[in-house]
């Protein structure tokens, strides 16, 4: 995604105006925020950067800059002397295949961290305990070897990550959760080693295990969350054949579709989906746009007409001059949109980066201030650095990196059990603030396939006589108006027998015996000769006639969902303010909009991906918008709102854009709402006691009234409370009231 935009501040002339642009990146190599905060801060010091903003949960990276000081390729090379790549997310093939190379790892660390992490804290709890009379004081510096040996893996291959990351952010200036994780650690070790050298069995590698394990779980929480992003552009991409038939030498080839160019020809058979943009040179037929409009009529298309990657051709052939080729077509802008929005940041979040940033330098000032203090008072050297370990220990803000993702961990179940899957931790903080819900139509309100409303045979010709035309002539036709006629009326067993003529976008002709039926619209009968009676066209009726004479019209509706009218009417007493947004026609709109008493000025019809997208934009200047849809074209507006609602069975890449995905459809929105709000409850819960814990715990530790052994065992309760204060989304009740804040 590239944007180009002026300055002309600190320019008199405007000839001088520097031109800045603005691309979304892929940074691959991302283990956690500590590694984003470094990447965004060497990115930050290159010249001519105005602006970055690397996000962990995205795997993405925002730049403004002057490529003319900085072209690409040095930033590039600026990012890979920290150990990382930025790339382009046109080459996103192997995003997921990325993150998994670094959840593996992860969760191989993890797993030694508990295993050997176990049996280094039981004989370290046996010396903890020998105060009591449990065990020899003899042998409590034989159980101090014996923690220090079990404890090696988890040190020097568990832990292995933090040291090299918060090596890395000391180099660029970012010190990080991992130096300071890093720096307790050492201290705790050397402390360690020191006393039992010293023959004192006084030893912490207990505690350096529990900080190491503590933030492998928040390391594994946050990298199930990036997958995200590279599930989205694959989403969005699977939308478009591989392979696609063009002609070269003479002939026609199968080739890859991102070996064409533009202006190369590409042909198009009956049910196959388009890989590039392009516009029709030769042929017609009928083309289902719903993947990228929403509407529910298949589209007449003839030569010069214009069409995108990700629709598909229902009936007919075509030949198409390609005008985008993969990386430059709409549905890549909409891919590489959609990271973009999900690369900015939640005020929770900020909050949550801003407070780390100013909590890490205090506790490093802290600890080293409380050995100058026991210095100034002459204390012994042992006792001075356990004053200083006990502050890096207790203050270790482990409660704080644990505070957001333990919710989302322990709610997931339930949330699950209700039918009800949030993909992004954002999208707990921002639903509770909803205040306006947007929904589309084709696929979320409605089913997608219409039923029959209404018959109007001519005079002489029966209701059933006319059904029972119709479904004969329509059997086995490729479009929604014959299957949502197959649930009214069945064919008779003539129907498999005779030739029928498909005309894509017009209707159908059925030859049987002497009979010859014709079945389409209004339009293409009279072509036909055949005198039809002036009316409507709404694009969901069919005018059937048999031997050239008119024999009536049959009129179709959208379906709607079952669910759909008692949870509008439940959200709208609720307070909330809803709309209806679609691609589809003003009249199947506000049919829709009538039936859910839903306001016509609220039902917006015929928009775009991209329009839905700065609707969306412009609402959320005012209001908290949650958006509810199920299509690809729906992608850019899901994530666009503060919260995406993908329902049904909404299209893969929909469900992955959507924060949360509601398989069992709309029914469980105003539940989400609900657990959305006391999800955020839990979480300011956990942030207000992890502030309040080291507002306590710092001044003790700096007055030298904690000792390491109690400042380990006061980080470990002060998680543990945060994991009792999170578990309670598990056990919530909720309401059947859903009011919006």
């Amino acid at each position: 995604m590239r944007h180009t935009v002026s300055l002309s501040a600190g320019h008199d002339d405007v000839g001088d105006t520097p031109e800045v642009e603005e691309r979304v990146f892929v940074v691959d190599g991302l283990h956690c925020s500590s590694c984003a905060a470094a990447v965004q801060a060497q990115l930050r010091r290159q010249p001519g950067v105005v602006s970055a903003a690397v996000n962990f949960a995205a795997d993405s990276a925002i730049v403004r800059w002057d490529d003319t000081r900085t072209p690409y390729a040095e930033l590039q090379h600026a990012v890979s002397r920290l150990g990382y790549r930025l790339r382009s997310p046109d080459d996103a093939d192997n995003a997921a295949e990325n993150v998994d190379r670094i959840r593996k790892p992860l969760q191989w660390r993890f797993a030694v961290a508990v295993f050997f992490g176990m049996w280094s804290m039981m004989p370290a709890l046996l010396i903890y305990l020998a105060p009591l009379g449990v065990v020899e004081p003899a042998v409590t510096w034989p159980l101090g070897i014996a923690s220090g040996m079990l404890a090696i893996p988890v040190l020097l291959y568990s832990g292995m990550h933090f040291y090299c990351v918060g090596w890395r952010t000391l180099r660029v200036g970012a010190a990080s959760l991992d130096t300071l994780i890093s720096v307790a650690v050492m201290a705790a070790c050397l402390v360690s080693v020191w006393h039992l050298v010293n023959g004192s069995a006084e030893v912490y590698f207990d505690a350096a295990v529990m900080l190491i394990t503590f933030q492998l779980v928040a390391r594994l929480i946050d990298s199930g969350v990036r997958r995200r992003a590279s599930d989205i552009i694959r989403g969005y991409l699977t939308y478009t054949p591989d392979q696609v038939q063009v002609w070269r030498d003479d002939e026609w080839q199968e080739v890859a579709a991102k070996e064409v160019t533009a202006g190369e020809h590409i042909r198009l058979e009956d049910g196959e989906p388009l890989a590039l943009d392009g516009y029709v040179i030769d042929g017609n037929g009928d083309v289902d746009m719903s993947i990228l409009t929403g509407e529910h009529v298949s589209r007449r298309v003839a030569r010069g007409e214009a069409l995108e990657a990700g629709c598909r051709l229902v009936v007919g052939k075509l030949e198409l001059s390609v005008t985008a080729g993969v990386g430059e077509r709409r549905i890549d802008g909409i891919a590489r949109s959609v990271r973009a929005l999900l690369s900015h940041k939640t005020t929770m979040q900020r909050f949550a980066d801003r407070l780390a940033r100013l909590l890490l330098p205090l506790i490093m000032v802290a600890s080293g201030f409380t050995m100058l203090l026991g210095m100034a008072q002459s204390l012994p050297t042992d006792e001075i650095l356990l004053h200083g370990l006990a502050v890096l220990i207790i203050a270790c803000p482990c409660a704080l990196s644990l505070a957001i993702p333990l919710v989302v961990v322990l709610g997931h179940a339930r949330m699950v059990a209700l039918g009800i899957l949030f993909r992004d931790p954002a999208a707990l903080e921002g639903a509770a603030s909803v205040s306006v819900i947007v929904f589309d139509k084709t696929g979320t309100l409605t089913t997608g396939t219409p039923h029959l409303s209404a018959t109007a045979p001519v005079e002489g010709v029966r209701r059933n006589e006319l059904l029972q035309l119709a479904a004969d002539v329509m059997h086995g036709v490729p479009h929604p108006i014959a299957e949502g006629l197959a649930t009214a009326a069945a064919p008779s067993s003539q129907a498999n027998q005779g030739q029928r003529d498909n005309h894509p976008g017009q209707g159908v002709c059925w030859t049987h015996g002497i009979d010859r039926i014709v079945a389409g619209r209004r339009t293409w009968l009279i072509e036909q000769g055949i005198a039809v009676p002036v009316c409507d066209e709404t694009g969901m009726e069919l005018h059937v006639a048999r031997n050239g004479r008119y024999a009536g019209r049959l009129l179709f509706r959208e379906t709607l969902r079952p669910e759909a009218l008692s949870t509008v009417r439940r959200l709208q007493q609720s307070g909330y303010s809803l709309y209806l947004l679609s691609g589809d026609t003003p009249h199947a709109c506000q049919e829709v909009a009538e039936t859910l008493g839903i306001s016509y000025a609220r039902a917006l019809a015929s928009r775009s991906p991209e329009e839905k997208s700065r609707f969306v934009e412009a609402l959320e200047r005012h209001h908290v918008v949650a958006f509810v849809g199920d299509g690809l074209n729906d992608g850019l507006a899901l994530a666009r709102a503060r919260l995406g609602i993908a329902v049904g069975h909404a299209t893969s890449a929909a469900s992955q854009a959507g924060a949360v995905y509601l398989p069992d459809g709309l029914a469980r929105i105003p539940q989400t709402l609900q657990m959305a709000k006391q999800a955020r409850r839990l979480m300011k819960h956990n942030l207000c006691w992890a502030i309040g814990y080291n507002t306590i715990a710092i001044p003790l530790a700096i007055a030298g009234w904690v000792a390491p052994v109690v400042a380990a065992l006061a980080m470990t309760l002060s998680s543990l409370c945060v994991l009792v204060n999170s578990l309670r989304i598990r056990s919530g009740k909720l309401s059947e009231s859903v009011r919006p804040s």
